[in-house]
């Protein structure tokens, strides 16, 4: 039977096969709500963009419908010989029975859209998600991502029901927005003179890009058609070297700045806190808002020096005003502010676990990364979270310790452990309605091309995917592997740069030269 990732709820499986074919019809029933006529809409776009059949729009093939009785985002998928059956709680619902329908095809499905017949094996299937909030990030600063490589990586995280793709636009070693209003975010910003690791020294290659905000609209409109939330994230007041770079009127010592981060650090470079900074950082979130339509927006935090801060007569006079007795405690100011403002417009802030070192901040999520206990304890204080501990979910870290493995972060997330991962593990009844889900991410300060990235992230992010959507009762590795084993298959005829389960290939490995795995990693 073909494997299905994640591991839907139930499966029960039939003998024989839908043919779909450019003749198949995907509509609703007479009497159908707008709601269910723009689902339907969504699977036929689907299906369609997928195999390359026209499949025009009729109430008999592909029947979609609703029952609110289902839990958010679940479905029933029933696929008989004479046609198929999508009852759903929502879009969404429709969205993942259409990812599990396309996943009962062969193992080319996601190859080339040539418009042939696709077989697809008979079953009856109910199926509804653990977590609510199921992603991954993607670092296009440290190395950037093109545009279509960008809707490529939407493609994979929709075909693993992944519902969340947060997205990092900015940090010390690249600033990713074009805003036509500030200029020097594209010619200065945006790009640095080349690339360091802490080992094997310079690339001596200039590096850069940016986004339109018609790009980024583009992106969000794309992976919202999938049923993906975009949760973009600007970084201030630290990881803010970049544009400070290009702005050094917004910095807290502009003396400082020796332009575009060139290699991966804390820096100390970070905002004034002056009008102008404020009123500038309000600007580019209100573009970025408007671009993306976002309800959910990141704001990091982590890593904040106060270096500069403590030695500033002007941030000092400016904590007063802003009442703050410690100047050290700004950015408990500066969080709380940018919950007010994004609040008053709709938009709930997420920030890294940092932004609740002085307490908890109501109205905004947690976003845990050291470790799972930061999340248990944001949970126990009554905020909603992301646990995304590094040890589990941070996909740069190395998969094997295989001396081939290409250079990355100096820890080891293996496959197993990724799927070892339970994001209530330790949270008290109580609490394990504030835990909102997990992601995975892709930090690519090690990772520098799309290629890169795919290695990093799969099959890994398989098994996040099902940590995040299966029962967890459900779920054993070696049932996992057989699958998935099955499942590498269709990343094989879609030309994925995934990860073997045996080890790296060799035009995959780090070799002898800026990517060797460091002796003492």
């Amino acid at each position: 039977m073909p494997a299905l990732i994640p591991l839907p709820n139930s499966v029960e499986w039939g003998t024989d096969h839908f043919l779909l074919t450019e003749r198949t019809a995907v509509g609703c029933a007479q009497g159908a709500s707008a709601e269910e006529l723009e689902a339907a809409l969504g699977v036929r776009r689907l299906l369609s963009s997928t195999t390359g059949l026209l499949l025009p729009e009729g109430e008999e093939g592909i029947v979609v419908a609703f029952d609110p009785g289902l839990p958010a985002e679940g479905y029933r998928l029933e696929v008989r010989s004479d046609g198929v059956s999508i009852i759903a709680a929502d879009y969404r619902g429709a969205q993942w029975a259409a990812q599990t329908l396309l996943q009962l095809g062969p193992d080319d499905v996601y190859a080339v859209p040539l418009g042939k017949p696709l077989p697809l094996a008979t079953a009856r299937i109910e199926d509804a998600p653990r977590f609510p909030r199921r992603g991954a990030m993607l670092d296009s600063s440290r190395h950037f991502v093109q545009f279509a490589e960008v809707l490529h990586f939407v493609d994979w995280l929709a075909r693993h029901k992944l519902n969340v793709f947060h997205w990092h636009l900015s940090d010390d070693q690249g600033w990713r927005v074009a805003v036509d209003e500030y200029p020097l975010l594209a010619e200065k910003a945006s790009w640095r003179s080349k690339t360091s690791n802490r080992v094997w020294g310079d690339d001596g290659t200039p590096h850069g890009g940016y986004y339109t905000l018609d790009q980024i609209r583009a992106v969000a409109e794309y992976a919202r058609e999938r049923g993906i939330e975009i949760v973009p994230e600007i970084d201030f007041p630290g990881h803010a070297t970049a544009v400070l770079s290009a702005y050094p009127q917004f910095a807290t010592d502009p003396s400082a700045l020796e332009g575009v981060a060139h290699y991966p650090q804390i820096f100390e470079n970070v905002l004034n806190f002056s009008p102008e900074a404020l009123d500038f950082v309000h600007d580019i979130w209100a573009r970025l808002i408007d671009a993306t339509g976002a309800r959910f927006v990141h704001i990091g935090g982590d890593e904040v020096p106060t270096a500069q801060w403590e030695a500033s007569e002007e941030v000092a006079a400016r904590a007063k005003e802003f009442g703050v007795e410690d100047v050290k405690s700004i950015q408990r100011w500066f969080t709380l502010h940018m919950r007010d403002w994004l609040t008053e417009r709709g938009v709930t802030p997420i920030g890294w676990e940092e932004v609740i070192a002085e307490g908890a901040v109501p109205g905004m999520v947690c976003q845990s990364w050291t470790t799972a206990e930061c999340g248990v304890r944001a949970a126990g204080l009554g905020m909603d979270v992301i646990m995304s501990p590094s040890t589990h979910t941070y996909f740069d870290f190395y998969q094997s310790d295989l001396r081939e493995e290409p250079y990355g972060q100096g820890d080891i997330t293996t496959l197993e452990k990724a799927y070892s991962f339970d994001p209530l593990e330790g949270v008290t009844p109580e609490a394990a309605g504030h835990i909102l889900g997990t992601q995975f991410q892709l930090w690519s300060e090690f990772l520098p091309t799309y290629r890169a990235m795919q290695y990093a992230a799969w099959p890994r992010g398989c098994a996040l995917a099902e940590v995040a959507w299966s029962k967890a009762g459900d779920r054993d590795f070696e049932d996992f592997n057989a699958r998935l084993t099955e499942h590498m298959r269709r990343f094989d005829a879609a030309g994925v740069n995934y990860r073997p389960l045996s080890g790296p290939q060799p035009w995959q490995e780090g070799g002898t030269g800026w990517r060797r795995r460091p002796p003492e990693d």
